[in-house]
């Protein structure tokens, strides 16, 4: 055979130039004409296998890197590229058999990306924290590494892991959206408006970014300033982007059904997308146009989340009598929050109140030791409860009527206390103790808005499973009891859009949302019956239907004088907050009794759960 000349030095600098001022096709195609599987033409494989990386055509790599590897089998630079020539060619396997377990942070990242695509979150984990030892500031590996936390839903991590790649790479704007979203689903509000401000002031031109900002802000309860952000960013960029549908949603969630239809009507209906259905769907539902509502509704693209289309799409239906399709969209609502929702880690809300109230026995209770001394300066509150979706909403905006109190809705002053107490059982607490958990309350409770002076009602509808240890604080608390059939209860908390915690995470399954239902109503009567705890029902079907003559008996039971304003909820829910609830929509709207018996409708969806919510609509006096 003809020996082959030798490639030429200038040859080999000018395909590295080419390469260099990123004419790829340019380099490759000199590489090529002097590549050998040999020693002098191991240059040229290595610049034409990099350059064929570079063009995307993995197969073409190969050609070049496969020989150049079994030319240079210990340089480990040469093992990175050929890895990655496998990947780009569709060879992952062998990819990750020359990937897994190499301490080079090249090898390491391509095991860590293979992993991540797979769902092998741990082994993931272990390839990135390999990267990490030897790059400790890669930020882009600390990004990837919060990223694959996050989807397991361990957020702690997720925030350290991007907060380092934040503090290695300060300008990534891509980072801080990152780190903001799992603040989002982390649901703390505070800290993510600190990292939407900061990404804001890094890139105040990026629409994406003022999205997020104004989300954030909204978050917190900033509703005037979020919807000042996003009227500035739809003025800005005024072609229909996310900015627009969150400003149409924010229009509607704090009832400006006006400001929304003023919107919708000075956009270009030949310049929006699909996407503007969702919007003109909520508009004609709010305006009670369900025809039209069902109508936008069915042309919702996917791209809109589903947990907010069928969500939508199943209220329509539900107020246009159609109870199959409102149960099926319902049911793809919670089925998609579920999707999306982190791993449930421990037992769930049901099961562990079932643990604790297994407890509450007559030798528990008898057990405690002498209650508190009152506070004649500082009545101990009220606590209105009743299970999700029984009118503690409607009832506590009644209730705002009566000067002599101060209504706080849905604030964690309860679950602060009970963070604080950790694991002991509160009949254990001594009287100091117990003091100290007091002011602690009524701490937080100042710093969600009482103005400690008012007679403090704190609503939170399931304060209900926590009897005991409210009890224990507040011996003279009283307890309103919001009730309504638990058939309507039960359906209406699956078709309710919650955010999930670990108590709503119950209601996006019926059964289970049924076996919440008995266990909350049985730890509250076991309470009640160990406990000299002062207790009023108020039943919703009787409120809605003649409200004076289920409210009076109510003010007289709290010691206070009839006030008119009681009745004048509609008014009240103008002037106040924002409501926090799945009722925002319904609570500034006339009294209606379309809500009542709802279940009879879906009786066949709720068949299968009856038998356990049968024993307690008997218990109530209900008639079926």
């Amino acid at each position: 055979m003809t020996p082959q000349p030798a490639p030429s030095p200038a040859a080999l600098a000018e395909a590295i130039r080419l390469r260099q001022a990123g004419d790829a096709a340019g380099a490759l195609a000199l590489a090529e004409a002097h590549a050998a599987p040999d020693e002098a033409g191991a240059p040229f494989l290595a610049i034409a296998g990099l350059a064929a990386l570079e063009l995307g055509e993995g197969l073409r790599a190969l050609a070049h890197l496969e020989p150049l590897a079994r030319l240079r089998p210990e340089d480990r630079g040469v093992r990175a590229d050929l890895a990655k020539a496998l990947l780009a060619a569709g060879r992952a396997e062998d990819a990750l058999r020359l990937a897994e377990g190499a301490p080079e942070p090249d090898l390491a990242r391509i095991e860590a990306w293979i992993r991540t695509e797979r769902g092998q979150h741990r082994e993931a984990v272990a390839a990135y924290a390999r990267v990490l030892t030897a790059e400790p500031g890669d930020a882009a590996s600390w990004n990837n590494l919060g990223n694959i936390h996050a989807a397991a839903g361990r957020f702690d991590p997720a925030i350290a892991a991007l907060e380092q790649a934040i503090t290695h790479q300060p300008d990534a704007v891509a980072i801080y959206l990152n780190l903001a979203d799992v603040l989002r689903r982390a649901d703390r509000g505070a800290a993510r408006l600190k990292v939407a401000r900061d990404a804001a002031a890094l890139a105040p031109g990026d629409r994406t970014v003022q999205t997020e900002l104004a989300m954030a802000l909204a978050h917190n309860e900033l509703l005037d300033e979020a919807i000042a952000v996003l009227e500035a960013a739809v003025a800005r960029w005024p072609d229909f982007g996310e900015s627009h549908l969150e400003l149409g949603r924010l229009y509607e969630a704090t009832n400006r059904t006006a400001d929304l239809a003023a919107f919708l009507a000075g956009l270009d209906p030949a310049a929006c997308p699909p996407e503007v259905a969702f919007l003109h769907a909520w508009l004609a539902q709010r305006e009670g146009r369900f025809a039209d509502a069902a109508r936008h509704a069915e042309a919702i693209p996917p791209t809109i989340h589903p947990v907010r289309r069928e969500a939508l799409i199943g209220n329509i239906a539900e107020r246009l009598g159609d109870a199959p399709r409102a149960f099926a969209a319902f049911a793809a609502m919670n089925a998609a929050a579920m999707a999306e929702a982190p791993p449930q880690r421990g037992p769930s809300f049901r099961a562990a109140l079932e643990a604790e109230s297994a407890r509450w026995t007559p030798a528990w209770a008898a057990a405690w030791a002498p209650p508190l001394a009152p506070d004649p300066a500082r009545p101990d509150p009220v606590f209105l409860v009743g299970f999700p979706r029984s009118g503690t909403t409607l009832l506590d905006t009644m209730l705002m009527g009566l000067p002599e109190l101060c209504v706080l809705e849905e604030q964690p002053m309860v679950t602060e206390v009970a963070r604080l107490l950790g694991s002991e059982d509160p009949a254990a607490l001594t009287g100091s103790q117990c003091a100290e958990l007091r002011e602690a309350y009524f701490a937080s409770a100042r710093a969600h808005g009482w103005d400690g002076t008012r007679w403090l009602v704190d609503k939170h509808p399931l304060n209900m499973a926590r009897v005991p240890l409210i009890h224990r604080l507040f011996p003279k608390a009283r307890f309103i009891l919001a009730e309504r059939h638990p058939a309507d209860v039960v359906l209406s908390c699956f078709m309710a859009n919650f955010t999930l915690n670990h108590a709503m995470r119950s209601f996006t399954d019926l059964e289970e949302a049924a076996r919440t239902y008995d266990a909350v109503f049985t730890a509250w009567h076991r309470a009640l019956a160990l406990l000299p705890v002062e207790a009023r029902a108020v039943r919703y079907e009787r409120l809605v239907e003649n409200p004076r003559a289920e409210l009076q008996p109510l003010v007289e039971w709290l010691g206070l004088a009839w006030n008119d304003r009681l009745l004048a909820h509609e008014e009240t829910a103008r002037t106040r907050s924002r409501v926090r609830t799945a009722s925002y929509a319904q609570i500034g709207e006339r009294l209606y009794t379309r809500a009542r018996g709802r279940w009879e409708r879906y009786a066949e969806q709720l068949a299968p759960v009856m038998p356990l919510l049968a024993p307690w609509i008997a218990r109530m006096g209900y008639d079926g």
